[in-house]
């Protein structure tokens, strides 16, 4: 399309300049009305108006003749062109609507669209004027009917103004017109003579190229060449290049290769418009006199010449490419020898000639073309660019980003590169705020907002079990200064992908400083920690089975790391530098990253994770995946039996890799919670998973404070589990809490009121005698003691000046919610056996069942 350029870039040009000036005279000589002089007409290209080529520009149009025609003063039919001094009109006469201006080595023409004037317009004649006459056009004023520019008594605004070089030799001026004047529509021409083949190579590049672009000839036909990150006919356009377009007269160079002096492999994914072009190229020197490697297409064919220093060996594909469609070379070389593998087809391999093995390259890689190509054709086998789409190149392993060099990119400079998937979101539709993103060359995705699913973002999506489809995130809370010195991660999970990021936890967004993350690499579990000064690269012996679940444990102690996957062998790593200290003051991303810019460049990390996430906890604390996020795109509800909703009566769901246990609310029981337990329930049995809750005051304020005062009546099964528990919400060294349960078959009482802990422990076989027994721990500030039996006493005291106990107000009998996480893994097991006759303070008598504001799992004793 036709592109329109700035005013201030004609008046570069002296002549063109000075034409304009006489231009704008001639339209203003009468009415003194705003006329503005327009090269195109009002609508479109879609009814083939013209008679050879149409441009569309800027809701109107205008037309062009094929090279050897001129465009008729109709302005849609071409005659031949016998020589373009002939249309020059040579009565002399003078029209102050279209005129003719000569100068030494080109006609500037001023032609009409007579169908869009009146009668009397149409009928205007023509004069010459010389181009003495042209050059001493200066800084006149209106009254004495010529133009000053600077003036603004002309009434004249230049609104748009055009330069383009039609095929013909005619150079397109344009300015438009001010709707409502006479003269609606005017074109002027800068039309050179014809030049024979010796003249040709002389002219003068004089197309105006803006944003450093270069002008070229390029055979008869000039144009801009346009620097990485420049489009258009003019290098006007701006362009991000992802996935690069070329059209045969570009390339992109992307840096060194240092690694492939003795060997390197090439992958390079790639969808051609045209049978022959160079795909890659590098070189010890400009000239490919030496060593060099090219690939390239033959005639639909895909050849890897390369040279280590004694002669050129050429490999070529059996089949051909598939012309618009993504196909995929693979090169492996080593030494002399390589290997071609061109998409499904057999591999074919061949050797370079010579007894050198060794390849040096100084040149930049050069993507889709070479700045040179034409002086070394004989040697790389072709003297064409590439025409077409290129998605993905990767030597040696490392996969190039082709963007522009700066924080991210790896494409250095270029020239003449579009961007493949521009204009791949103009018709999307993404509903429910979902936003279109290119996710590669030539295909695109909805963004859904958490909640909504779909192609278009158009249902709503319930979610148990959270799924990440490549292209997905959750994003929380940063961990910030809370995993300073230690931090332990666990994860259970199910890839269906082998590489993509499970988590990450940055400093900034810069991509430096302090990380923490947890990929999927090659299939092997890889976590990464960066203290500031290095980071540690800790990587699973075996990769993952995909499709099944694993768990997963990272951590790390100052600078020292461990990994724990599944039943592996546990791996330990170390990080860089003195630093021991870990400061995440981003947002943590679970199964991915809104913008892999932002991410550290030490993480390894560039897509996201394909799969299932069904539980994270970190430093002890369940991350409530569903319940806690700040957002998330894309995620959608994973396969598993929770999701059909197998618990009735209220019952809640809970995923254990592929099985799931249901626990059912009070009076309801078995496996999936489906039988009514008869009668109501007033001595309770617990079984291991099993809790009551309470948060009426009367009994959360007899916990908390200064004193506490409980008795009970228990009837132990098992040796581990927790009895009796009031905490706060988060937990660490200095938290406070109480707590009664069994370890190893003693009994504990234990607490701390913020200033260090109290264990007081009763160790004795017969209280697991299946009898009941009574126990009493009271406490009053620092000093407690723990009673078994009315008869066993066993006292102790907390370390510390603190004296009360302050809590979330809330108390657990039998069990808790995430024991080990809640507790600091001070007790792992709920408490299996039963309880009757708790009294607080000696005077409270708790009503056990029926004053729990909620509870699970909770059967008869008997």
């Amino acid at each position: 399309m036709a592109t329109d350029c700035h005013p201030k870039h004609i008046m570069s040009s002296a002549i063109l300049w000075n034409a304009l000036l006489l231009l704008l005279m001639q339209t203003t000589l009468t009415s003194g009305e705003q006329k503005h002089v327009s090269a195109f007409f009002q609508g479109d290209c879609s009814a083939k108006p013209c008679h050879h080529k149409c441009w569309d520009i800027d809701n109107g149009y205008f037309c062009e003749c094929h090279p050897g025609f001129t465009l008729n003063k109709d302005g849609f039919t071409c005659s031949a062109l016998a020589s373009p001094v002939s249309a020059i009109p040579k009565n002399g006469t003078t029209d102050p609507e279209y005129s003719v201006i000569h100068s030494q080595s080109s006609i500037h023409a001023v032609q009409e669209s007579d169908h869009l004037l009146s009668d009397t317009d149409s009928q205007k004649r023509t004069s010459l004027l010389s181009n003495s006459a042209v050059d001493s056009v200066q800084n006149v004023n209106t009254k004495s009917g010529a133009l000053d520019p600077r003036s603004h008594k002309n009434n004249i605004k230049i609104r748009k103004a055009f330069l383009k070089k039609d095929p013909s030799g005619l150079i397109v001026l344009s300015l438009r017109q001010r709707p409502g004047s006479k003269i609606k529509y005017k074109s002027a021409y800068l039309a050179g003579e014809k030049a024979t083949d010796s003249e040709d190579k002389k002219r003068v590049c004089d197309l105006i190229c803006v944003n450093n672009g270069t002008c070229t000839i390029d055979g008869n036909i000039k144009r801009c060449d346009c620097p990485l990150g420049t489009q258009g006919e003019f290098c006007e356009n701006f362009v991000e290049v992802r996935y690069p377009k070329f059209s045969g007269t570009g390339f992109l160079a992307l840096p060194v290769l240092k690694t492939g002096y003795k060997e390197f492999d090439i992958d390079i994914e790639f969808r051609p418009w045209a049978k022959n072009g160079l795909l890659l190229f590098s070189a010890d020197h400009p000239s490919s006199q030496s060593d060099f490697f090219s690939i390239i297409l033959v005639n639909g064919l895909i050849e890897f010449r390369f040279d280590c220093g004694t002669g050129i060996g050429i490999i070529r594909s059996k089949g051909e490419v598939n012309l618009g469609h993504w196909n995929r070379v693979h090169i492996d070389r080593v030494d002399n020898e390589a290997t071609l593998l061109l998409n499904d087809d057999a591999p074919v391999h061949g050797v370079a000639k010579g007894a050198y093995s060794r390849i040096t390259l100084r040149l930049h890689v050069y993507l889709g073309g070479y700045s040179k190509l034409g002086s070394l054709s004989n040697r790389v086998g072709t003297h064409k660019g590439f025409v077409g789409c290129i998605q993905e190149v990767k030597i040696n392993g490392f996969q190039y980003d082709m963007r522009k060099s700066a924080l991210v990119g790896d494409a250095e400079f270029g020239r003449n590169v579009g961007e493949c998937s521009e204009g791949i979101c103009e018709d999307v539709i993404c509903e429910n705020e979902g936003t279109c993103l290119a996710v590669a060359a030539d295909r695109h995705l909805c963004m859904c907002p958490l909640g909504y699913g779909g192609q278009n973002c158009q249902h709503v999506t319930e979610v148990h079990i959270p799924e990440f489809a490549g292209h997905s995130h959750l994003r929380f809370q940063g961990l910030g200064r809370s995993v300073l010195s230690f931090t332990e991660i666990e994860i259970v999970l199910k890839p269906t992908e082998a590489n993509g990021v499970v988590l990450y936890n940055g400093y900034k967004e810069n991509r430096q400083g302090d990380f923490l993350s947890i990929a999927l690499v090659g299939g092997h579990i890889e976590f990464r920690f960066d203290l500031g000064t290095g980071a540690a690269v800790i990587r699973s012996e075996k990769a993952l089975e995909l499709g099944e679940w694993h768990w997963v444990r990272a951590s790390r102690t100052g600078l020292q790391g461990t990994l724990e996957v599944d039943e592996q062998t546990t791996i330990e790593g170390t990080s860089e530098g003195a630093f021991t200290q870990l400061t995440l003051l981003q947002d943590l991303y679970l199964g991915g990253h809104p913008n892999f810019d932002q991410t550290s460049k030490y993480s390894n990390i560039s897509q996201s994770f394909t799969g299932c996430i069904q539980k994270v906890i970190i430093n002890s604390q369940p991350l409530k995946l569903l319940e806690e996020n700040l957002g998330g795109i894309n995620i959608e509800a994973c396969q598993h039996p929770c999701v059909g909703s197998p618990c009735l009566n209220g019952g809640d769901c809970i995923p254990d890799k592929n099985i799931y246990t249901c626990y059912c609310p009070i009076g309801y029981s078995n496996t999936n919670c489906e039988d009514r337990i008869p009668g109501e329930i007033t001595t309770p049995r617990f079984t291991g998973d099993s809790f009551l809750m309470y948060t009426d005051k009367k009994v959360t304020t007899r916990v908390a404070g200064s004193k506490m005062d409980i008795h009970m009546m228990i009837k132990p099964e098992s040796q581990n589990g927790l009895i009796f528990w009031s905490g706060q919400d988060q937990v660490s060294p200095s938290s406070d809490y109480v707590a009664l349960g069994l370890i190893d078959g003693a009994l504990q009482f234990r607490y701390n009121l913020g200033s260090g802990e109290a264990v007081i422990s009763y160790n004795d076989t017969k209280l697991f005698d299946r009898q009941w027994h009574s126990v009493r721990a009271q406490r009053d500030r620092q000093d407690a003691f723990l009673e078994v039996d009315h008869t066993e006493i066993v006292e102790g005291s907390s370390s510390g000046s603190y004296k009360v106990l302050n809590t979330n107000k809330i108390v657990y009998i039998g069990g808790m919610p995430d024991i080990s996480q809640t507790t600091g893994k001070k007790f792992t097991l709920g408490y299996v056996g039963c309880v009757r006759d708790i009294t607080l303070a000696e005077e409270y008598d708790m009503e056990i069942v029926s004053g729990a504001q909620s509870g699970r799992n909770i059967l008869h004793c008997l």
